[in-house]
């Protein structure tokens, strides 16, 4: 059987996403597994064995061209990797609808009720209803699921089995920051969204009461700067150098614990087995927590169509709360 699956954004999501792989494996240890993902994302795909093909889009930088024949040859192009049984349209949007139905075959999403973009589901041969108050992590393996009529349970992802994976030199990026004989600690000061980040001040505090071996990740200037002002207060931390996807892999998977908010690099490691602790307040808790991979939500109430910007509760999370849990995890 071969199956798409179609997840195109954020780093984050297709993290999350890519939980369905291993409750379709299980079922079906024959199929073929096809992901498209845009190019910017889709390496965080690499070296995972239960995908056979990776296919990268560029959309946006197709956009920025405005080249009618461009695009044509694009969705030709997806066309042609077709013969598919099952098409799963994971993200629910135009574009990724659009996607999906390049690729031929039977077509499932998620019902018009819970996509961002309801005229999406026009694209669909079957919808799938989801509760939208289920981690997204099962969201998508249910819709997963129940698309290749099979059966799902939240158990079979408390925890996952470790599904994120590097090749051979991806750790020598950050070889020289690990330490021998003391827990490696890896901060992610900053999020996709400045409500979801947790004060650059208290990250501070966590790290001087921590001690240990503590880096800090970055994926911009932004990120760059706010870790660059942590370690200035804190001095026995460091910036890691600017890491692709590979690379922040194996530095995920080499670390004793990572602490930070609703992020990308935390997913990665729920999806890789470390340890983690993961800071929530605007957005609803996303991974199925385990004693190894622990969640500290705020008690504000969260809005799971649109989430509320102007909802910085997670800057209320007592620091001491969280050096608390971290030394629990490192003991």
């Amino acid at each position: 059987m071969k199956i798409a699956f179609v997840r195109l954004t954020s780093l984050g999501d297709i993290i999350l996403a890519m939980a369905a792989l291993q409750v379709v494996r299980r079922r079906l240890p024959e199929c073929h597994i096809t992901w498209v993902a845009d190019s910017r994302f889709a390496d965080i795909l690499n070296h995972n064995p239960d995908i056979q093909q990776i296919i990268r889009v560029d959309l946006k930088g197709l956009k920025r061209k405005k080249s009618l024949s461009a695009l044509v040859a694009e969705y030709r192009r997806l066309a042609s990797c077709g013969g598919f049984d099952a098409v799963i349209d994971l993200h629910g949007m135009l574009k990724s609808a659009g996607v999906a139905a390049s690729l031929g075959g039977v077509r499932h999403g998620f019902a018009r009720q819970m996509l961002k973009e309801p005229l999406a589901g026009l694209f669909y041969h079957r919808s799938v209803a989801v509760p939208l108050e289920l981690p997204a992590a099962c969201r998508y393996a249910s819709l997963a699921a129940q698309s290749l009529g099979l059966d799902f349970g939240m158990e079979e992802l408390c925890p996952p089995k470790p599904y994120l994976f590097w090749g051979e030199g991806d750790a020598t990026a950050t070889d020289d920051y690990f330490a021998t004989g003391r827990h490696n600690i890896l901060l992610v000061p900053e999020t996709s969204a400045s409500y979801k980040n947790y004060p650059p001040e208290k990250f501070v505090r966590v790290a001087n009461l921590l001690q240990g071996n503590i880096m800090i990740c970055h994926g911009n200037q932004q990120e760059f700067q706010t870790a660059s002002l942590i370690a200035e207060h804190a001095p026995h931390v460091r910036v890691l150098p600017r890491l692709n996807l590979n690379q922040l892999k194996a530095a995920v998977g080499r670390c004793d614990l990572v602490i930070g908010g609703d992020s990308g690099p935390t997913h990665i490691a729920w999806a890789s087995g470390v340890p983690s602790i993961t800071l929530f307040g605007a957005t609803p808790v996303c991974i199925c927590p385990t004693d190894r991979n622990r969640v500290i939500k705020t008690p504000t109430r969260v809005n799971l169509r649109k989430h509320d910007a102007t909802d910085r509760s997670v800057c209320d999370i007592s620091e001491d709360v969280i050096v608390g849990q971290a030394r629990e995890l490192l003991a």
